[in-house]
């Protein structure tokens, strides 16, 4: 069952993702190709991990399914970015993101259930590092820059933002509620 927690860390997420697309598109005349292919399959396997990890937690049982969801998330993000490069740029981050959905549900089918929130902490901290990594990239790449920006060129800065999100989104915990069956009064000791 999901909780408060887990919705704000995944609405974190999706804000993330939506400044690197924007801060990608808005560098893409300045960088080469290749930052364009980094750009796409980094941030396909970065959200594809979390999504595929995700949605195999929340539809216990279901791997196909979960599969599928985290493998389409994955081809979306690595499309969406990779599109404003080049045909290799969007095909590369289709195929990263299609390999991170199936990897991500694989790796969540494996885990035990005591480990749920474990697991989602690790996939989201990839996922979220991934991000802080491109737009950092992005970030040196502007030719004029406001002042206030040159203030998120230092890495200390870049690693003390991230740090402080990362430790209040997991005081959100626990992110996955597990649901007990319901046992007749005859089955307890």
């Amino acid at each position: 069952m999901m909780t408060k927690g887990l919705a704000f860390l995944v609405s974190v997420l999706l804000i993330h993702f939506a400044g690197v697309s924007v801060s990608a598109f808005i560098v893409r005349k300045q960088v080469t190709a290749m930052h364009g292919m980094l750009f796409a399959m980094s941030m396909a396997m970065g959200i594809g991990l979390f999504a595929g990890t995700l949605f195999v937690i929340l539809f216990q049982g279901q791997l196909l399914l979960s599969t599928v969801i985290g493998i389409c998330i994955g081809l979306i993000t690595g499309a969406s970015i990779g599109s404003y490069y080049s045909f290799l740029a969007l095909l590369e981050g289709m195929l990263s993101g299609v390999m991170a959905g199936m990897m991500g549900a694989m790796l969540g089918e494996m885990i035990d259930s005591a480990d749920w929130d474990k697991a989602i902490m690790t996939m989201f901290t990839i996922a979220l590092s991934i991000c802080f990594l491109i737009i950092y990239e992005v970030f040196t790449q502007w030719n004029s820059q406001p002042k206030w920006l040159r203030l998120y060129q230092n890495p200390f800065i870049i690693v003390l933002m991230f740090s402080l999100l990362c430790l209040f989104i997991y005081s959100q915990t626990p992110f996955i509620l597990n649901s007990m069956p319901f046992l007749s009064p005859s089955h307890y000791p």
